[in-house]
This record gives C-alpha cells, structure tokens and sequence, in this order.
C-alpha cells in the first residue's frame, strides 16, 4: 500500500456571495476522502475524488484529506467571494405635485449597509439599509437621488418631483360674468337644502356641512295676503311660465312693508302679493303699458318657487360648485338700473327708474369698461339678442331695432366709442366699423367688435383660447332670459346658459377663467330675507349661526341720492315721483338714500376649476362685488368706481387655489326640456297646484 495523493482545485476561483463554484478532486490509493470548508461545511467523496458545487457567502478555503493506513494527505483550494454590488431604485408617488402638497418617496436597495436621499433643493435623509418611504413637500421642481453604499460598491438612482406653482389669484386670466332676469332666491335656490342632502353634496372638502339659508324650513309658516284678504303661501310653481311682476322702486319698498317707507317702518316682508295683484291688475286693464297676458289677479304667483324637478341643471351646478345665498342685487329697482348699477360699481347717480323711460340721454357714468381701458386690460362685451328681441343672426326679424345689440352698455356715453348708430350709413369711426362686421347687411350701425360682438363670437373665442380679461355676456332678452311674463320657459333660459358653461368646461380656457353667474335683480316674486340694513338676518334662522348683517355692504356709492322730479319731468339725477319712496322727507330713502335698502338676494354661482366644493358663502355682497373682483385681479387692489364695489368683499372665501378642486370638472346633467314631461309645462294660467284644473306633469320622463 502506498501513501495517498490528492489534488483539489476550484472553478471559478472567485465567484460573488453564494454564486456557484465547483472543486474538483483527484485522489490514489485512498480508503477515504473528504472535503471541509473554513466556512464550516463539509463533503464526502468517492475514494478516487470527483466534483463538489460549492456556494460560499464568503471567501472559503476548502481541504481535500484523502487518508489511508499509510497515512494522510491534503490538498488546498480558495473560492475568493467578491463582494456584491449594491442595488437601489427610487420612485415619486405622485410624480407631481402643486407647491404645498406632498409626495412620497419609495427607495428600495439590496447589498447595502447604508443607504441616503439627497435633494437638489438641499435636503437629505438617511434611510434604513434595505430603503423604506419618505415624505417629501419642495416648492420647486427638485431631483431626488438615492444611494446605497456596502462592501461591493456603491449604487445611485434618481427620481424627478415636478412641482407646479401654487394657483392664486393671479391663475385667473378671464373672468366672465353673465345675469339672467328677474328671480329672487327663494324663488329659484330656496329649496336647495332638500336636494343638496339628497345627493349628498351639503359637505365641503373641508368636512363642513353647509347649508343655505333657504325656504325647506319656512313652507308652512310664511303667508302673504291680497288686497281682498286672500292668505297665499309658499308653494312649489307646476309651471314653467308665468305672468310677469313688477319690481320698481316703488314695488321693491312696497314688498318690504306695501304702505309704508318711513324709517321707522316694520320690516314685515307682507308686499308681494298684493303687489302682484295690483300689477296684473293694472295691466290686464290696460295693456299698453305692459307686455303679455295676465291671468293671476289674485298675485298668488309671487309666493310661487321652484326646485330641481325644473332646475335640474341649475340645482346640480349651485350644489358641485360655490354660491352665496346673501348676494344682492345693488338697488331696489328693475332691471336696467341694476344692470347700469353693476357696470358703474353702484351708482345710477340718482336715478332710480329707467334712463330711457325717463326719456334721458346717454348717462357720464364712471364704467368698468373704462377703467379696464385705462389700465389697458382687455375686455368684451358678447350680446345675444338685438334692441328689437331678436336673437342673433336670427332670420326675418323686422321689428324695431331688429339688429342693433342689446346691452346695457349702451346707457353710458363711453358705449360711443364701440358702438353707435348710423342711419345715414356715415364712414365710422375708429376703432369700429360698418355692422355688417357682425352680420347686419344694412351697416346701421357702427361696432368695434374686439369689444362688442355677437354670443357665437363668445364659443369662436373658448376655442381659439382668446377671451379677454373680463367678458360679459348679455341675456337673450325676450327670448332665453327667464324673464317672467315674456311668454318664454324658464326651461329655455337654462338650456342656454348651459351651453354657455359647458363650453367653457370644456375648452382649454377653462384652466384659467371663472364664471359668476347671477341674474339682475329679484323681479318681484318672495323671498324671505329682508334687504333692508340692521335686518337682513329678522328672518334667518339661527343655526347657521352668526351672519353679518347688509349695513356692511349697503353703503351710498356717491353724494347722488334718490330725488324728486324738478315738476315732474326727470333730470339726469332726479326721477322719483311724488307717491315713489324718497319723496317725502320722512321716507328712509330720503335720508338714508340708496343705503336705505338694496335689491333683493338673487339666485347664483360661481364656477371654475378653483371653486371650493359645495360651498355656501354667507358674506354679504351685491353685483359690484364681482366688479371688485375684476378690479383686484387686473388693476390692483383699491382700485374702485365708488364707495359702494369698494365696500364689497373680496370673494377669494370662494377658491382654493391650493387645490384647485375643479381642474377637472364635473359632468352635468342635461337640462330638463319641455320634452322631458308627459306635457308641455308652460302653462302660465294654471300654475299652482291649488288652481290645476287638469292633470300637471310632476317628474321628467327622460
């Protein structure tokens, strides 16, 4: 017998961390053979040797001993382990984000003992060996990079964190601004509450329920009586149509209490339905002097609201988006003097009838359009219908004034400058030019239509992503306004305006703009919250707990106050009439001027992609305060036409421009047709269920 041999040799030589290696043995004259391993393992192999597949964590020596009855022998062979290189990855969830907001960062890492974050704005965090999540908040758009470090080397990776700046007021580009006719608030948003519970949209973002100071809660306990003693109460309208109101100085106060204006006069809010009574009275003895039909002399129709079974469209938009239920309009009186009031930032400089009933000329009133001139901001006016009730573009319409532009505008002097007539076909003058530029092929009239141009103007320029500053449209008087009395469906009016706002939901000025919407004035149906100073709160109830009362906002916009006809003929600051509020000395008009009452709260919202969920405002303001806004947004704070936009609040309680809550914005319903109903709801004559003389439609069908 001989003394044994044996060889062993390992392939690789160096592998990394438990890779595969394989020794391979040879061995003579053996009776055994075995391998062990510095790392403590150990193999039996046949006497004459072979292979072993080794996979070592760390560098092992392995010794082959082959032994006999001569003896042992042994041989040697190293398996170097290198070390392993680290691993790391890192991602950002979200991967952008708005300046204040937050993202989380996720690092994982393999073969490392130490592993850190830095920031390109400067921060650094250190993590556990493995990685883990940190939260992160930059201002500026910053790069992240992950390192893992361990014996085997070191590992980066990198991760971009987008950060946009946050939305403030400045994200504004357009505002747009658009008043329908002649609603109060309960009349349209009264019965908000029921409808915002039911949907379950009462509860902001911020986990506050918020309600409106509506009717839901007063159905059973407000009464108005007519001149004959008939109690009327609040009941819900079964028709979309109904005879007109009246909602003139002298109605305005009169609905507030009908026979008496004094400043110590109670407050009673018992004038609506006589004064509906006493106009349609009026009227149907004498139609000359009012438009339409009239068939409630009793003035029950006042009393009259309704709710999302019409007004679906109106009902979800209040509700998705911001409104206040204590806007106003900014005098007690009709249309055209709150329209010129809204325009001039309050003022009418006296006047409280209508400068073209008062037979008057063009008014030298300061103007929003003015001032946004003089600060060389854009805007644009886009009217929908003509002086003659047409709707734009509107064929064979031949009545008076058939093609001249309807807009309020026209009331200032300053309107010369962009709009004008031109009987005699004269060359215009610049900036405008022959009206056959919006379509009227007779040139009678001379337009700038940078500043004033047609409604379809308005969809040409949501899609070119051109609209001015500061964009106001006008109503389709006549014809889609929801003015009462004027033979037309409220339904047509909410149809219009619709359009109006999903086209720029959907237009890529959206991301920029918002949309108040409102309508004039009240009109002369009920609502429940007096417009009257130290008032205004007489009928609220008090867990919406405390409101600040209109005195703050009910401020006279100059030294112009309500003043008697000199002989009864109106001058340009004087038009009451001897039996008109203000003309006796002891009136609160007479004192306390157009502070002594506003117009009533109007129904509204304000929609854009930085409007606060659901939200309810109760902050007094009046049309002027949207005049404020535009002023704040493109002239600077302070800028103001009068004391009275310069009372107004800010409105910026209705954004989160942190959030910007509607970048994406919501679907709408479709708005209720006359189609929807199993018959045509228009019925003016049979409008309350007391007086339904036939089966009424109560739901839509489709």
């Amino acid at each position: 017998m001989k003394v044994p041999t044996v060889t062993i040799t390992a392939n690789p030589a160096t592998v990394a961390a438990n890779q595969t290696s394989i020794l391979t043995i040879a061995a003579n004259d053996a009776v055994t053979l075995t391998i062990t391993g510095s790392d403590g393992t150990s193999y039996m192999l046949g006497t004459e040797g072979g292979i072993q597949a080794v996979k070592p964590a760390t560098t092992t020596t392995y010794t082959a001993t082959a032994t006999n009855a001569k003896g042992s022998i042994t041989a040697t062979a190293t398996v170097t382990v290198s070390a392993t290189q680290p691993t790391v990855t890192i991602t950002a969830t979200p991967a952008s984000i708005t300046s204040g907001a937050s993202s989380t960062l996720t690092v994982a890492a393999t073969a490392a003992t130490q592993v850190t974050v830095t920031g390109t704005d400067g921060s650094n965090y250190t993590l556990q060996p493995a990685g883990g999540t940190q939260t992160v908040n930059p201002t500026s758009t910053t790069t992240y990079t992950a390192t893992a470090t361990g014996a085997g080397g070191t590992a980066t990776a990198t991760a971009e964190l987008t950060v946009t700046p946050a939305a403030t007021l400045q994200s504004i580009k357009h505002v747009i601004f658009m008043l329908q006719e002649n609603h109060t608030f309960d009349n349209y948003f009264g019965m908000l509450n029921p409808y915002r519970k039911k949907n379950s949209l009462n509860m902001g973002d911020d986990g506050v329920d918020y309600e409106v100071d509506g009717i839901d809660d007063k159905l059973g306990g407000i009464v108005n009586t007519n001149d004959e003693g008939a109690p009327f109460q609040l009941f819900k309208f079964t028709s979309t149509c109904i005879d007109d109101e009246s909602s003139d100085w002298l109605a305005s106060f009169g609905d507030v209490n009908p026979f008496d204006f004094s400043t110590g006069r109670k407050i009673a809010m018992s004038g609506f339905v006589h004064n509906a009574e006493g106009y349609a009275k009026s009227c149907a003895a004498n139609g000359s002097i009012c438009s339409g039909t009239f068939t409630d002399t009793a003035g029950q129709r006042a009393m009259g609201y309704y709710d999302e079974n019409f007004l679906n469209y109106y009902y979800y938009m209040a509700s998705q988006f911001a409104l206040s239920d204590r806007w106003f309009s900014p005098i007690a009186s009709k249309s055209v003097d709150n329209r010129i009031a809204t325009f001039s930032g309050g003022t009418t400089q006296g006047l409280v009838k209508d400068p073209g009933e008062d037979h008057l000329p063009q008014l030298f009133l300061p103007n929003i359009f003015q001032e946004l001139d003089t600060a060389n901001v854009p805007w644009k006016i886009y009217y929908t219908s003509t002086q003659g009730l047409c709707l734009v573009g509107q064929d064979g319409c031949t009545t008076g004034g058939s093609n001249y532009p309807a807009t309020d505008f026209s009331n200032f002097a300053y309107s010369a400058r962009y709009l004008y007539a031109n009987p005699t076909g004269a060359a215009c003058t610049a900036p405008t030019q022959a009206s056959s530029v919006v379509g009227d092929s007779s040139n009678s009239f001379c337009i700038d239509p940078t500043h004033i141009s047609p409604l379809s103007t308005y969809f040409t320029d949501l899609t070119n992503n051109s609209l001015p500053s500061f964009a106001f449209i006008e109503a389709g008087y006549g014809n889609n306004d929801e003015h009462p009395g004027s033979g037309q469906s409220i339904l047509t009016g909410q149809t219009q305006v619709a359009n109006v706002i999903n086209s720029l939901m959907t237009s890529p000025s959206w991301s920029s703009s918002v949309f108040f919407f409102s309508y004039d004035e009240g009109g002369g149906p009920y609502d429940h919250v007096p417009p009257v100073p130290g008032h205004s709160n007489d009928l609220t109830d008090t867990t919406l707990g405390s409101i600040a009362d209109i005195s703050q906002i009910a401020i006279n916009p100059d030294q112009y106050n309500p003043c008697l006809a000199p002989g009864g003929t109106p001058t340009t600051h004087c038009d009451l009439g001897a039996s008109d509020p203000g003309a006796n000395a002891g009136d609160a008009a007479a004192s306390q001027g157009f502070a002594a009452q506003l117009g009533f709260r109007l129904p509204n919202f304000i929609v854009s992609p930085f409007t606060r969920k659901h939200y309810v405002s109760h902050t007094p303001m009046d049309h002027t305060a949207v005049i404020k806004f535009v002023e704040d947004r493109f002239i600077g704070n302070g800028a103001h036409l009068t004391a009275r936009d310069a009372a107004q609040p800010n409105l910026l309680e209705f954004f989160d421009f942190s959030k910007s809550p509607w970048l994406t914005p919501p679907s709408p319903p479709k708005p209720v047709t006359s189609d929807s109903f199993p018959t045509n709801p228009c019925t003016p004559s049979t409008f309350a269920p007391a007086l339904t003389t036939a089966a009424q439609p109560t739901t839509p069908t489709n």
